[in-house]
């Protein structure tokens, strides 16, 4: 009896266990070699608060299977009764949470172009996001990636941003 009830506990915790992990690669798992997409951006200063609104695009590309993913985006922000342009380059790890959906994690340079009635400058700094695609369909899917900005300028400037909408996958 004992070591049939210890067998159970076993078997039981062993099921539990295969529930939380993520789901290997099946042969319903929807995967992209290419993703690009278009949609909104804002970001907030965290010295005064100032928002900006904008849009982006991105492409971003499988660099190494199921390891590293590439993402190349460039916003158009508004500031100050001028533009922000971001440029970032962000290295990604990709973790699949469904056969549907996955989260990434990611950090990367950036320059930032700001042009403004009192201001022309071009800084670099970095930043990291957190990256949810939704796919409810093969080649169509939904994504929003939060992320944090440092910038090195005089003086630092730093900030939360997000960007998001549309994708399409190849």
């Amino acid at each position: 009896m004992a070591l049939a009830t210890g067998a159970s506990v076993v078997l039981w915790m062993g099921s539990a266990r295969a529930a939380n992990e993520p789901e290997e690669q099946g042969p319903g798992d929807i995967e992209h070699t290419i993703v690009v997409g278009a949609g909104g951006a804002f970001e907030v200063e965290l010295r005064g608060g100032a928002v900006h609104p904008g849009a982006n695009v991105m492409i971003e590309w499988e660099a190494v299977e199921n390891w590293i993913e590439l993402e190349l985006e460039a916003s158009a922000l508004s500031a100050d009764g001028g533009v922000e342009v971001p440029l970032g380059l962000l290295v990604k790890k990709p973790f699949r949470l469904t056969r549907w959906s996955e989260f990434m994690i990611g950090i990367g340079p950036e320059v930032v172009h700001v042009a403004t009635p009192t201001t022309r400058a071009t800084v670099g700094g970095v930043q990291a996001a957190l990256d949810f695609m939704f796919w409810p369909s093969q080649h169509v899917g939904l994504w929003v990636e939060p992320s944090y900005d440092l910038l090195f300028a005089d003086p630092v400037s730093h900030g939360l941003g997000s960007t998001g909408g549309l994708i399409f996958g190849w």
